[in-house]
């Protein structure tokens, strides 16, 4: 996906970055206009009405769906324009982009405790359990070999987003419980339904731990049956 291919009306979602942190709530937006090289406008009225609260380091966390696609970047908000509710942008990461068809979600309810993980600590291949407080003690709304989405009251604010280290088990045998990688890739305070304010979608990193997806994908399908 590229900046020029956006078609204009695209609905995105924005939120402000400092250090890797989110430091507002998340923004209405439309995609306006491609401009040229880097530079983009969009339409957010919210945005706009709080330009003057951005911090002058911070970042433009931009994510949109298209088709089966989740699509996520960054940029700098460069000045507010003239018509009212319009901000020119200006492209700071390359577009990643995720399939949400490419695991089937399973609606499973199980406790979950997130926790921040620093992005060296990604190329572990064991995990302990960790000391601390996490920065979200849940249930999952629901649960894939792909990942997990949470639905929470908390605002997960962690000097190490997007990367976290997650807590779970599926069912009582000590070997459906696990302690994954995983990375944020969406965010919303606007949740499929009224449990919590924030809905948070996390994908699994299984690069460096081979055999966890399996194991993940045996544990589902335990619980799925012991809940026939």
């Amino acid at each position: 996906m590229k900046l020029g291919t956006i078609e204009r009306g695209t609905k995105l979602k924005v939120f402000e970055e400092h250090n890797g942190s989110a430091v507002s709530d998340e923004f209405d937006a439309v995609f306006r206009s491609y401009e040229t090289g880097r530079l983009f406008t969009i339409l957010s009225p919210g945005l706009y009405e709080n330009y003057a609260k951005l911090h002058p380091k911070a970042t433009l966390n931009i994510r949109f769906i298209s088709g089966a696609s989740l699509h996520n970047f960054k940029g700098y908000a460069v000045e507010k324009q003239h018509a009212n509710g319009i901000i020119l942008v200006e492209q700071a990461t390359e577009i990643s982009s995720v399939n949400r068809r490419e695991y089937e979600r399973d609606e499973l309810r199980v406790k979950v405790k997130i926790y921040g993980l620093s992005e060296k600590k990604l190329h572990t291949s064991r995990f302990s359990w960790p000391e601390m407080i996490p920065d979200i003690s849940d249930i999952t709304y629901d649960v894939s070999a792909g990942g997990i989405c949470v639905i929470s009251n908390v605002l997960l604010n962690s000097k190490y987003d997007p990367y976290y280290l997650i807590e779970f088990a599926l069912t009582s045998n000590e070997k459906d419980s696990f302690l994954l990688p995983a990375k944020l890739v969406r965010r919303s305070n606007y949740p499929r339904t009224k449990i919590g304010r924030y809905d948070y979608g996390f994908q699994f990193i299984y690069d460096h731990l081979p055999d966890a997806k399996s194991r993940v994908t045996r544990a589902i399908l335990s619980r799925k049956l012991a809940l026939r």
